[in-house]
């Protein structure tokens, strides 16, 4: 059968974040309110989004604030597929449900706005609390019966006791869906420099590099692929074929990400010889996933090591974005962009050997005896 267009991985589509919950039944200034603190508390671990109705203030077709700075436009266009993208960015996200439904609700029983709840009814598909905003009232007669239908057991909160909520289920929910981290070791390049291919040199235990960060990955718990020009059927280790030809460390990143989207992949380049275990179960240790990557920096040097860093599936649109400006430099985009780095001290294990004068060196130094 003829295919018009090539399948492309495609990663979990969500509206407006990987978790989104609406809050629903009650005022929107009490909704807004309770966002606010909300948000306020879960961006210390999460990137987090709000989302509520304009209420008529909108006068521009878009407009945007980053600090200080403010742009608008006459123009403006946005379907559920902006929704789609922004959401890539998003861990947590909280919606006024007065304005728009979201996956999951958080219901509130308030008299005086009884009847909007109801009227929303067939957007409350997956009700992960109920809140009680008077200690008297209760569960209407056509949300018990929806209850009861699902078979599902939803826990009733004091107004009082709103934070609860948010420590017993809206923040282990966003715990649960940060990206599983796999690793990505670059085996693919030309290593035209070193005039041999650097993933199957040998420095030490009889293994090549290649092989001896797949090792390491592997005791640290990470499921390992190997990033390869092309790829070999009868390969042992699961291989990623680059499908950005010619762009270097970035286009093999941009292809695991091709390959698989929702995964936080560590990459790793084969010509760190001195590169051990403990430093990357430190990296893995201060990984922070509101970021668009976790990196190494020698403490004596001005910018992060693009190829000891965990790039985040968010990461993903801005590397593209990067490469749609003309820049394939993996750096560049670490330097541009939101992320955490790790400075240590012992720049040792950073070494690169490209050369074979640069190898030379790196074994003079594995056959120094223990001090």
């Amino acid at each position: 059968m003829h295919q018009k267009h090539p399948k492309i991985a495609r990663p979990e589509q969500r509206t407006y974040g990987r978790i989104a919950y609406s809050l629903v039944g009650t005022t929107c200034a009490r909704i807004e309110a309770i966002m606010e603190s909300w948000l306020n508390i879960a961006g210390e671990d999460y990137r987090c989004l709000g989302v509520t109705g304009d209420h008529g203030e909108v006068t521009w077709a878009s407009q945007g604030q980053h600090d200080s700075r403010q742009w608008m436009s006459p123009q403006g266009q946005w379907n559920e597929y902006d929704d789609r993208l922004q959401a890539r960015t998003y861990d947590l996200a909280l919606v006024n449900g007065n304005h728009y439904p979201a996956e999951k609700q958080i219901v509130f029983l308030d008299a005086q706005k009884s009847g909007t709840l109801e009227r929303r009814s067939e957007q409350l598909t997956d009700i992960a609390a109920i809140v009680k905003v008077k200690p008297e009232d209760t569960v209407p007669h056509w949300l018990q019966a929806k209850l009861d239908t699902d078979q599902i057991e939803v826990n009733i909160y004091e107004f009082k006791n709103i934070i609860e909520i948010l420590n017993d289920t809206i923040l282990p929910t966003a715990q649960s869906r940060i990206p599983v981290l796999k690793a990505l070791i670059l085996a693919g390049g030309k290593s035209s420099r070193m005039g041999q291919d650097k993933a199957e040199l040998v420095y030490r235990n009889g293994i090549s590099e290649s092989e001896r960060l797949t090792e390491i990955c592997r005791e640290l718990g990470l499921e390992v692929h190997h990033s390869v020009q092309t790829t070999d059927p009868g390969a042992i280790v699961p291989q990623i074929g680059d499908r950005f030809l010619g762009l270097g460390p970035l286009g093999a990143i941009a292809s695991a990400f091709l390959h698989e989207p929702d995964t936080a992949w560590l990459v790793l380049a084969c010509d760190l010889p001195l590169l051990e275990k403990a430093d990357l179960a430190t990296l893995l240790a201060k990984r922070d996933s509101r970021k668009y990557a976790t990196a190494l920096r020698g403490a004596s040097r001005p910018f992060p090591e693009p190829l000891i860093a965990i790039y985040e599936p968010r990461a993903y649109e801005r590397i593209l974005r990067f490469l749609s400006l003309g820049y394939a430099c993996p750096r560049k985009v670490l330097i541009n962009s939101d992320i955490a780095t790790l400075s240590v001290r012992n720049e040792q294990p950073l070494t690169n050997a490209n050369t074979p004068e640069e190898r030379a060196k790196v074994i003079d130094l594995l056959n120094e005896p223990i001090r």
